[in-house]
């Protein structure tokens, strides 16, 4: 359930929305509007990479070791979608991390962390992916497969896509 207030009388930030969990009832109050939000809508099946049409698939991602990448990876894989929608994944880092039952990051050799700039002021991270394709190409697993797909962890992908 949620409580909204107008006017919190919080100098900066007048109104106000608390998310109080449980069920909740709807008042009514001058000011104030409370209830219980809409449902959320359910998620359709993601629809599998495997063996697709354009040729096998492995595809991986590059983790940092902190922040909210590995639980990004960890909803992907409760789902099957992403990478773990192909026909062969891998999850990388600098770090040995379990990112889900039989998930185990495989280690780079670098600290993940680079400067910013260049004409337009981006990460300047060209040796850290030097770093994980030597790592990839040490693995060999890519070689088992037609296709090799690096995907960030917070981007939408879907390998049945790819393979039409």
């Amino acid at each position: 359930s949620f409580t909204w207030v107008k006017d919190a009388g919080l100098e900066g930030c007048p109104s106000q929305c608390w998310l109080k969990g449980g069920t909740g009832k709807p008042l009514k109050k001058k000011g104030l509007v409370s209830g219980i939000p809409p449902p959320r809508p359910q998620l359709p099946e993601v629809p599998s990479g495997v063996d697709g049409p354009g040729g096998s698939l492995w595809c991986f991602s590059l983790i940092q070791p902190k922040g909210y990448e590995k639980g990004m990876l960890q909803w992907q894989w409760a789902r099957r979608a992403s990478i773990f929608a192909c026909d062969g994944f891998g999850v990388y880092s600098n770090k040995k991390i379990e990112v889900a039952p039989g998930v185990t990051t495989s280690i780079v050799d670098s600290n993940l962390k680079c400067n910013f700039g260049g004409d337009s002021g981006t990460a300047l991270n060209a040796w850290i992916f030097i770093a994980v394709w030597k790592q990839v190409i040490a693995d060999a697993e890519y070689k088992k497969y037609d296709w090799v797909v690096k995907v960030d962890p917070d981007a939408v992908f879907f390998p049945d896509r790819l393979g039409r």
